[in-house]
């Protein structure tokens, strides 16, 4: 399977809901096209494998760094039509270069492969901006008001960019260190929506033991997702390129 088609539904209370329940199997493709439909429009969002091995000199920055400029390059081909055939990659040869600071650009590819970064969930919101595309970078939060903002957003059938890191929290405290269900260190996924029986369906460029052959797409608990994010404590210093984390971190609403 390289293509799924999910729909939305409203419900009783107005809340859109992602239907039908994903399968259990084939969705472990190095591209995954993942098309969601309602009574008034219809996306595609192109779900990448970073480890693919497809993205001629960039391969070896996609397997290690590649899961931000994977989310972005979805959101891109989503939102925007002249980007549809847009892959991670072009990415970062094209759509960075063109926004981001012509010397922190190249002061970032020009270092050894192991010290590159990703894109910050910030540099994210700066792109999609400039391309049109209205968003809102969230870099503080509390637990209990975040989870409360991304779920009325996912039922308006809007998307939601996340990171995640290594350890998981329960409010502010760090329960176990090196928990690396959805994060090797850290992380960006895309929340598509809410299915049928509550769980957020997510993209992610990553594979999982767990998952099985559900790789592309998978599904999870917000509030278990939300012990896995972090906030920017600080606000006042945000970098297009992944810096320390208290520098990045948080989320990007999608309208």
């Amino acid at each position: 399977m390289n293509h799924i088609d999910l729909k939305f539904q409203q419900d009783s209370e107005g809340k859109k809901i992602l239907s039908p329940v994903l399968p259990e199997s084939g969705l472990n493709e190095s591209r995954l096209d993942v098309e969601i439909t309602d009574e008034n429009f219809g996306r595609i969002y192109p779900v990448f494998q970073q480890k693919a091995g497809i993205y001629g000199k960039y391969s070896e920055y996609m397997t290690r760094h590649g899961c931000a400029c994977c989310s972005l390059t979805t959101v891109l081909a989503a939102f925007v039509d002249r980007y549809r055939e847009l892959t991670p990659d072009r990415t970062i040869s094209e759509a960075e270069r063109k926004h981001f600071p012509e010397k922190v650009y190249e002061e970032n590819y020009g270092k050894v492969m192991a010290r590159q970064m990703p894109v910050s969930l910030y540099g994210i919101s700066v792109i999609l901006k400039k391309e049109g595309v209205s968003c809102q970078y969230i870099g503080n939060f509390e637990d209990v008001a975040a989870q409360t903002q991304i779920m009325e957003h996912l039922y308006k059938g809007k998307p939601v960019i996340i990171e995640t890191s290594r350890m998981r929290r329960k409010g502010k405290r760090i329960v176990r260190f090196f928990d690396k269900k959805y994060a090797g260190s850290y992380h960006t996924m895309i929340l598509l929506g809410i299915d049928e029986e509550g769980q957020v369906v997510f993209t992610d460029s990553a594979t999982r033991d767990w998952a099985g052959e559900v790789q592309r797409l998978k599904r999870a608990e917000l509030s278990e997702l939300i012990c896995y994010m972090f906030p920017q404590k600080n606000t006042e210093d945000t970098h297009v390129y992944f810096s320390r984390k208290k520098n990045t971190g948080g989320y990007i609403l999608i309208n």
